[in-house]
């Protein structure tokens, strides 16, 4: 497709100089559409593909960047930014298990005092899955020992969100993704945290 197209590049090309069109006026024309192809691969090729379960798929967006992870419990870690605030969001993956209702319960209860109208469940189909999304704010207690069931020292931060999914497959197995961080850095991502979800059925 590439290839044809440069090759129509260079007829047209040809046909604007036999009738007077300058070089310089060619090289404007012809280097937007070109630019704007390149800049659209080079977006493309940013996204990675993380697998679940054999049976699907989450394209994620090239502006969550991958990261380290911070508990050996997750499978994948990536971190979103926004402009409004220096400090990212987590974005986390991973397989687990202990039923969904139990887990949107225990992920509502780590935030507190967030605006009511805020805290949002819902379960959608998507293809073959089940997606249950959670939008929840608040104050957030944060595990600083790697992970909820640590044990570890707990820190209260203050304006932060979360927007969550848990996603079940035909079999019952379960797969969760949670961005937190920063509430400003959540709403700047949610949409494209939305659509990394609503790929699973690709």
């Amino acid at each position: 497709m590439r290839l044809i197209s440069t090759i129509s590049r260079r007829t047209a090309v040809r046909s604007l100089l036999i009738h007077g069109v300058s070089v310089a006026t060619l090289a404007l024309i012809a280097c937007v559409p070109v630019a704007a192809e390149d800049a659209a691969v080079e977006a493309e090729a940013k996204t990675e593909t993380v697998d679940v379960f054999g049976i699907g798929s989450l394209t994620v967006p090239a502006e969550f960047k991958r990261a380290e992870r911070q508990s050996r419990i997750i499978d994948h870690e990536f971190q979103a930014t926004s402009k409004k605030v220096d400090r990212p969001a987590r974005l986390t993956m991973m397989g687990a298990s202990g039923g969904v209702e139990a887990n949107i319960k225990r992920w509502k209860g780590q935030f507190s005092g967030g605006d009511p109208e805020a805290q949002k469940v819902k379960e959608m189909k998507i293809g073959d899955w089940t997606v249950h999304m959670v939008d929840v704010s608040g104050s957030y207690a944060e595990s600083m020992g790697g992970g909820p069931f640590s044990g570890g020292k707990v820190v209260q931060r203050e304006n932060y969100a979360m927007a969550g999914a848990i996603l079940v497959e035909p079999k019952g197995r379960t797969f969760f993704v949670k961005l937190i961080g920063p509430a400003e850095v959540i709403a700047d991502n949610h949409e494209a945290f939305v659509k990394m979800i609503k790929s699973i059925e690709k």
